[in-house]
C-alpha cells in the first residue's frame, strides 16, 4: 500500500492515480461536499487487490491534480464511518480510526482514506450485499466489477491449506515410479544419518509426506492433490488438472525465439518433481562456479546457485494448480523470469521482509524441504534477494498480476557495480554521480543500458513507491542528468544526446514494421479465404468489429495497392508473403473463433504474433485486421495494458496514441 508524502501543493502537483490511488473531487450537488458513491467500489477494489489511498478533493483533469478542497469535511467523515460499518452497504470494515483523516493544505482541508489490502480470509470485498456483482479489483487506474470466477477463486483461497485434498478415485496406481524412487533417494542423501520414514512401505511413506492423507471424520483416504502433483503421471495429472500445464522457454536475444523449451510432450512423468530436477541443470548451467573447499569437500554450490533454486521452489510451493494459467520460466543470458497462477498470500514486502509466511501448498514446500531443497518457512523470498545482493545483481522484482491472477518474480544477473559501468558513469556524469542516492543511481544505470525508458520501467525494477520514482525523475531531469519527451502518462526518459524514435526523426525512420497486404492484392496470395469478404473474422456482427473502422478500410492510404512494402516487383514479397500467412494462421483462433475469446487467450496471441514478427514492429491497424477486433477496442483494452505490465514495447514511445504506432515484444515478458 503507498505512503504518501502530502505536506504541500508540489506534494499534489506529483500524484497519479494508480493502481494505489484513486482522486475524487468530492464536491456534491452544492459544491459543500458529498461522500461519492463510486468511492465504495474503490474501497472495495482496494481490499481485493494490494490496498490503496482514497483522497477527496482533488480535481483531476488531463493527467493534472490540483487541491479544490472540501468546505466541511466532518459530515462526510462521519457518513464514511457510518457506512463502512453497514454491513447492507459494506461486507467487512477494514479501517482504524487512524486511516480516515482531514489533511489541510494551504488553507484547504481534503480527506484521506487509507484501504488496506484484505485478509485472505475476508476476501471478497463487496459492497450491497452480494459478493457476485458488488466485488471490485483494482486495474491500474480503474476500477473493475470481478468476474464470477474470480469471486470463486477468493473464497476458494480462504482455506488454509489448498493441497491437503484428497482426489477421489486416485491411488497408488497414479505415482510415476520413477518419480517416486529417486526422490527417496534423494531424501536418504539428506538424511545421512537415517529416518524413521526410510524404514515405512510406499504407501507408508507417501503417508508420511503427506502425499497420502485420510480424513477421520469421513474414512476416505487417497493420494493428495500435493501427492499428485509432486509425483503423478501425466495421465493422472491431466484427469485431475484439465488445465494444469509446466512449461520452461530458453530464448536467443538476438531473435527472441526460444532455444530449448520444456513442457509436458509424453516424454516424460509431467509432475513438478521431475519439472524441478530439469529445469534446475538448465538454469544454472551457465553459472562458473568457485573453486571451494569445505571440510575436504569441494563446494558445487553458490549464492546465484541458492537463488535460482529458492526461485524455482517458491514457485513450485505457491503456484494455484487449480488455474488455468501455466507455470512458465523463460531464461535469457542476463534474465530469468518465473510465473506462476495465483496471487501471493501476503503483501509483497510483508514476504520481501521475511518470517511470515502463508504458503498455499505447504505439504509441496515440506516434500523440497525433507530433500534439502527449500529454506524454512517464510525465509525463501528473503534469501533470494540478500543472494542477489551478494552477486551484484539487480534488486530482484517480484510483483502481482491481476489479470489473469498471477504472481511474477524477476532474476536481472546484470552486475550494477561493475567497474566497467562505473566507470563509464563516472566519466559521463562526474564525480557529482558517486553522491546521488541508490534509486537515482539506479535510473542512471537502466538509462546507460537502454535507450528510452518510462516510469513504469523503473518500478518494475525498485520496490520503492511510485511517488519517490516520479520524484527521483524529476530530479534527474532538473539536474542536467537526463532528458525527457511526451507528455503525462506517455512521458519517457532517456541520456541527452539520445534520440527517442518518432515518426519524423532518423531514429524513427530506422525502425522497421511488417508490412502487410490491403484487399486490393489478394491475387498476390492466390485463392485464400481468409481474406474473403465473407469470412467469419470480418463479420459486422462480432461484438469488437465496427464495419465502419478506418483500419478495414480498403480506401485506407496506409494500404495504398502502390505501397513499397508488396510492390510485386519486391524481391522479398515471398518473405513477406510467408510472414503474413504465419500471422494469420496465429491469430485465426480468435479472429474465427465463433466464442467469445477471453482476454488472456487474446494476450497470449498478441505475445505470439509479436515473437513471431521477431525484430520488427507490428502496427495498429495489422494487429486489429490479424485479431478481427477495431483499433480502439484493441488499443485500450489489450496493447495499452500489455505495455504497463512491460511485456510489450512501442515503436515511438512519446506517441503512443499515434495512428501509425507499432508494438514489439519486450525482454522478459
Amino acid at each position: 500500500m503507498p505512503n504518501l508524502i502530502l505536506n504541500q501543493l508540489s506534494d499534489i502537483e506529483l500524484l497519479q492515480e494508480s493502481c494505489e490511488v484513486e482522486c475524487k473531487l468530492a464536491g456534491g450537488r452544492d459544491g459543500c461536499g458529498a461522500v461519492p458513491g463510486d468511492m465504495w467500489e474503490s474501497y472495495s477494489a482496494f481490499a481485493n487487490t494490494r490496498g490503496g489511498e482514497i483522497l477527496l478533493g482533488i480535481k483531476e483533469k488531463k493527467g493534472k491534480f490540483t487541491l479544490e478542497g472540501i468546505k466541511n469535511p466532518a459530515p462526510l467523515v462521519k457518513n464514511i464511518w457510518d457506512t463502512v460499518n453497514n454491513t447492507n452497504k459494506v461486507s467487512h470494515n477494514l479501517l482504524n480510526e487512524v486511516d480516515v483523516s482531514v489533511i489541510t493544505i494551504a488553507g484547504k482541508q481534503l480527506i484521506r482514506i487509507l484501504v488496506p489490502r484484505a485478509p485472505r480470509e475476508v476476501r471478497p470485498i463487496f459492497i450491497n450485499g452480494n459478493p457476485l456483482a458488488g466485488s471490485y479489483v483494482r486495474r491500474y487506474e480503474a476500477d473493475q466489477k470481478c468476474l464470477p470466477d474470480t469471486v470463486s477463486r477468493m473464497i476458494a483461497e480462504r482455506e488454509d491449506i489448498r493441497d491437503n485434498r484428497i482426489l477421489e478415485g486416485y491411488g497408488l496406481d497414479d505415482i510415476d515410479v520413477e518419480s517416486l524412487r529417486i526422490y527417496r533417494q534423494m531424501f536418504i542423501d539428506a538424511k545421512p544419518q537415517g529416518h524413521p520414514f526410510l524404514e515405512q512401505d510406499t504407501a507408508g511413506f507417501l503417508r508420511s509426506i503427506k502425499a497420502w492423507r485420510k480424513d477421520r471424520k469421513t474414512q476416505q483416504e487417497g493420494l493428495t492433490l500435493a501427492g499428485l502433483v509432486m509425483f503423478g503421471t501425466w495421465d493422472a495429472i491431466q484427469d485431475a488438472l484439465p488445465n494444469y500445464f509446466v512449461d520452461y522457454q530458453e530464448k536467443d536475444d538476438s531473435s527472441h525465439r526460444w532455444i530449448d523449451r520444456v513442457f509436458p510432450d509424453g516424454s516424460w512423468s509431467g509432475n513438478i518433481f521431475d519439472f524441478y530436477r530439469k529445469i534446475f541443470r538448465k538454469l544454472t548451467a551457465d553459472f562458473k562456479i568457485g573453486f571451494q573447499l569445505k571440510d575436504g569437500q569441494r563446494i558445487d554450490d553458490t549464492p546465484a546457485h541458492e537463488a535460482i533454486r529458492e526461485a524455482l521452489v517458491n514457485m513450485l510451493a505457491h503456484a494455484d494448480y487449480t488455474s488455468d494459467s501455466p507455470l512458465f520460466i523463460e531464461k535469457h543470458p542476463d534474465f530469468i523470469g518465473f510465473r506462476n497462477p495465483g496471487l501471493m498470500r501476503v503483501p509483497v514486502k510483508d514476504a520481501i521482509a521475511g518470517g511470515d509466511s502463508l504458503c498455499r501448498n505447504p505439504a509441496i514446500h515440506q516434500m523440497f524441504l525433507n530433500i534439502g531443497l527449500s529454506e524454512k518457512a517464510g525465509s525463501g523470498i528473503p534469501k533470494i534477494y540478500s543472494n542477489s545482493r551478494s552477486q551484484n545483481w539487480q534488486t530482484p522484482n517480484l510483483y502481482e498480476k491481476d489479470s489473469p491472477e498471477q504472481t511474477l518474480l524477476e532474476l536481472r544477473m546484470v552486475n550494477l557495480v561493475s567497474e566497467e559501468m562505473h566507470s563509464n558513469l563516472i566519466e559521463l556524469f562526474g564525480s557529482s554521480y558517486n553522491a546521488l542516492s541508490e534509486l537515482k543511481r539506479s535510473i542512471l544505470i537502466t538509462a546507460a543500458t537502454e535507450s528510452w525508458f518510462n516510469h513504469e520501467r523503473i518500478f518494475s525494477l525498485t520496490s520503492k513507491h511510485t511517488r519517490d520514482i516520479t520524484l527521483a525523475l524529476s530530479q534527474l531531469v532538473k539536474g542536467g542528468y537526463l532528458a525527457s519527451g511526451g507528455n503525462h502518462k506517455g512521458k519517457v526518459y532517456h541520456l541527452k544526446g539520445v534520440d527517442v524514435p518518432t515518426p519524423d526523426n532518423d531514429a524513427g525512420k530506422g525502425i522497421t514494421f511488417v508490412s502487410s497486404p490491403d484487399l486490393s492484392q489478394l491475387s498476390l496470395f492466390g485463392e485464400n479465404e481468409e481474406f474473403d469478404s465473407k469470412s467469419p473474422d470480418l463479420n459486422v456482427e462480432s461484438p469488437d468489429f465496427d464495419s465502419k473502422s478506418p483500419d478495414l478500410n480498403v480506401e485506407n492510404p496506409d494500404f495504398d495497392s502502390k505501397s513499397p512494402d508488396f510492390n510485386i516487383e519486391s524481391p522479398d514479397l515471398n518473405e513477406e508473403k510467408q510472414l503474413w500467412q504465419e500471422l494469420l494462421e496465429i491469430a485465426s483462433p480468435i479472429r474465427n473463433g465463433s466464442y467469445r475469446a477471453k482476454r488472456n487467450d487474446i494476450e497470449k496471441v498478441i505475445i505470439q504474433l509479436c515473437e513471431k514478427s521477431d525484430q520488427k514492429y507490428l502496427g495498429l491497424a495489422d494487429i486489429a485486421k490479424l485479431l478481427g477486433r477495431n483499433t480502439d477496442t484493441l488499443r485500450k483494452s489489450y496493447l495499452s495494458p500489455m505495455l504497463k505490465n512491460q511485456q510489450l514495447t512501442l515503436a515511438y514511445p512519446t506517441k503512443p496514441n499515434h495512428p501509425n504506432q507499432g508494438y514489439k515484444i519486450k525482454k522478459g515478458s
